[in-house]
C-alpha cells in the first residue's frame, strides 16, 4: 500500500470546531490545568504546534498567557483557530500562523517559549525524531513541552495498513470504515454496562469521540515511540520526564518535560 494522503486533519478540526460546546472547552481546561499544574499562564509566553481547532491556544488566551502564537501547516487548522482569535476580538498578543515545525527558517524566527504545546501533531509530520528536536529548541529555560506520541507496539504494521486503506477508500468506503469503528465503541459502551447510544462523548482534550476517530484512521504520515524512546531522546536534549500518561498502542502517550540544561 501507499502513504497517499487524502485526509486532511485541519478539515477535520474546522468540522470540529463548530460542534464545540462550553462542556469541550472546560474538559480541555481542566487537562491543561491538570497537566500544568497551573491555571493562570500570566508572564508566560505560550507555543501551540499544530494549533487545530485553536481550543488550547484559547484557553491559554483566557487564562492570561502574556504571548502566545499558535501555528499549523494545515490551512483549515488556520483558519479554525483564527476563528477563535477573531472571537476574541483579534488580540495583539495572540498570533496566527501558517507554518511547519520542520521548516528551520520559520521556526528560529520564533524565540523561544515557556510552554511549548504539542498534542498529537509530531508523528504526522514524516519526519517525527527532526519535529521533537526542533520543538525541544523552542523550549526556554526551565521551560515545559508537553507533548502527546502515538505508542509503539507490535500492531504497528497493521494500523499503518488501516489509514492507508481509508486515504485510498472512496467518500464511501470512509464512511463504512467510520462506522464500523462507531459499532465497535457502541458495543464497548455496552460491555461497560454504559448507554450505547452515548458513544459520542467529549474526551479530556475538547475533541469528541467522532471526530477522533476520522482523525485516527485518516492520519498520515503516521509514526510510533515508545515512553523510553521518547525518555532517552528528550533526556540527549536537556530535558527530563517529570509526567507521563502511558496509552496502549495505537493511542497517544502523554508526556510533561523540564527543559533542565545548564546554562552555557
Amino acid at each position: 500500500m501507499s502513504d497517499q494522503i487524502t485526509f486532511s486533519f485541519g478539515k477535520n478540526w474546522k468540522n470540529y470546531s463548530k460542534t464545540i460546546s462550553d462542556k469541550s472547552i472546560e474538559y480541555a481546561r481542566e487537562d491543561i490545568k491538570k497537566w500544568l499544574g497551573k491555571d493562570d499562564f500570566t508572564n508566560k509566553r505560550v507555543l501551540d504546534i499544530g494549533s487545530g481547532s485553536g481550543i488550547h491556544s484559547l484557553i491559554f488566551f483566557q487564562k492570561k498567557a502574556e504571548e502566545i502564537i499558535s501555528f499549523d501547516y494545515d490551512t483549515y487548522s488556520v483558519e479554525a483557530t483564527k476563528d477563535k482569535w477573531e472571537n476574541c476580538g483579534s488580540p495583539e498578543n495572540w498570533q496566527v500562523m501558517q507554518g511547519s515545525i520542520l521548516d528551520d527558517a520559520f521556526i528560529s524566527s520564533l524565540g523561544k517559549f515557556n510552554i511549548v504545546y504539542a498534542w498529537g501533531v509530531l508523528h504526522h509530520t514524516g519526519a517525527m525524531w527532526q519535529a521533537i528536536e526542533n520543538a525541544l529548541s523552542l523550549v526556554d529555560k526551565d521551560g515545559l513541552f508537553f507533548v502527546s506520541i502515538y505508542t509503539k507496539g507490535d500492531l504497528y504494521p497493521q494500523h499503518l495498513a488501516v489509514k492507508q486503506k481509508y486515504n485510498q477508500a472512496s467518500p464511501l468506503g470512509k464512511k463504512m470504515m467510520e462506522w464500523r469503528c462507531i459499532l465497535g465503541t457502541m458495543k464497548h459502551q455496552v460491555k461497560q454496562g454504559k448507554n450505547p447510544l452515548a458513544w459520542n462523548q467529549t474526551k479530556e482534550r475538547g475533541m469528541n469521540v467522532y471526530y477522533d476517530i476520522i482523525d485516527w484512521l485518516g492520519g498520515l504520515p503516521y509514526e510510533v515511540a515508545s515512553p523510553q524512546e521518547m525518555a532517552e531522546f528528550c533526556q540527549k536534549f536537556g530535558f527530563e520526564l517529570i509526567k507521563i500518561k502511558e496509552a496502549n498502542q495505537g493511542g497517544c502517550s502523554q508526556y510533561l518535560f523540564l527543559e533542565t540544561k545548564c546554562d552555557e
